[in-house]
């Protein structure tokens, strides 16, 4: 197992849920020379204390992404626009990760790992998802279509210059701190807004955010992890079962949209000037019959979960009441 000590390493989206715990446990725990960059350097400035340099860059700009690079032996490339419009999307997701794997490559950067999600994958007719599953280009939501297209663009510019890529595809990721599924949905929450589909009986796949950081840096040391692409998952639960940690925590109850009610929302995005909230590829999670396994994982590299469905809701809702709670 290659040692991360000493290493130069560059993180993007160094400021993002994942990307910043990935820094810190980079520099504090594996010790490598970690640089780190995002859209807003102020909202991490407790990384300097850990030993991260942090640089700002604009992930569009050829140049500024060609300096990143220099010098590095790793790149992890965390960033990515999940709430957005589809041109942003295809510009930050696709075209920004196709030209930072070529300017690694040129850069002479060893490994690449590319932190993608499950939902880049085309699940339609399948219940298990492994990773031979086919990708999503096709998929009438903005995110999990540009998240499928830059895994196979990513692919295809490592090759070209001969360069390690690892992929790794989370499912939900949670807890303490901003993330979608844990900071995003509890206000939701508090604020009144439906957090499920129907009657929430879907398939929720939880996975403790510690427990991603740490299968992303096993995919920079591990040997096998080259040119593999895995889920990181940890087990189902349900959306009622989820969100109502939430509504126990906050003494509220959980509001949901009927589930034809979505669809015509979703229907309605298709129409030129309607924006909904609701998309094709929301309601898709939201019903979700699926189950990612996580045995490639296990078997190649040797990760396992670590953190147990309920401590790590433990851990996540007692940073909610301390950090929105109380504030």
């Amino acid at each position: 197992m290659k040692s991360l000590k000493d290493i130069p390493v560059l993180v993007t989206g160094a400021t993002g849920f994942v990307g910043s715990r990935l820094s810190e446990i980079l520099a504090t725990r594996e010790k490598a020379k970690v640089t780190g960059t995002g859209r807003n350097l102020d909202r991490v400035t407790f990384l300097k204390d850990c030993g991260v340099t942090l640089q700002a860059a604009d992930l569009l700009n050829e140049d500024e992404l060609k300096k990143l690079v220099e010098g590095k032996e790793i790149v992890f490339h965390t960033a990515a626009a999940l709430q957005t419009d589809t041109e942003t999307a295809q510009k930050v997701n696709v075209e920004a990760t196709e030209t930072l794997v070529k300017l690694a490559g040129e850069a002479g950067v060893k490994r690449f790992v590319h932190v993608s999600t499950v939902g880049a994958c085309d699940m339609a007719n399948l219940k298990l998802v492994d990773e031979n599953a086919p990708l999503a280009m096709n998929h009438g939501s903005a995110y999990p279509r540009t998240k499928a297209e830059a895994e196979k663009r990513a692919i295809e510019m490592a090759a070209t210059y001969n360069m390690e890529l690892s992929i790794v595809r989370p499912t939900m990721i949670y807890g303490p701190g901003h993330g979608f599924w844990s900071e995003t949905m509890f206000q939701n929450v508090l604020e009144g807004k439906p957090v499920m589909l129907g009657d929430g009986s879907g398939n929720f796949n939880p996975v403790y955010n510690d427990d991603v950081v740490d299968a992303i840096i096993l995919c920079a040391k591990h040997p096998d992890a080259a040119g593999e692409v895995f889920n990181i998952a940890d087990g189902i639960t349900t959306w009622s079962e989820f969100m109502g940690h939430y509504g126990k925590l906050s003494g509220k109850d959980l509001k949901n949209v009927p589930l034809f009610i979505a669809r015509l929302m979703a229907f309605a995005n298709k129409i030129p000037g309607i924006t909904t909230p609701i998309d094709q590829g929301f309601i898709d999670m939201a019903t979700s019959d699926k189950d990612f396994p996580n045995k490639k994982a296990a078997d190649l590299i040797g990760w396992k979960p670590q953190v147990s469905y309920e401590e790590g809701m433990r851990r996540t809702t007692e940073w909610l009441e301390k950090e929105i709670l109380k504030k």
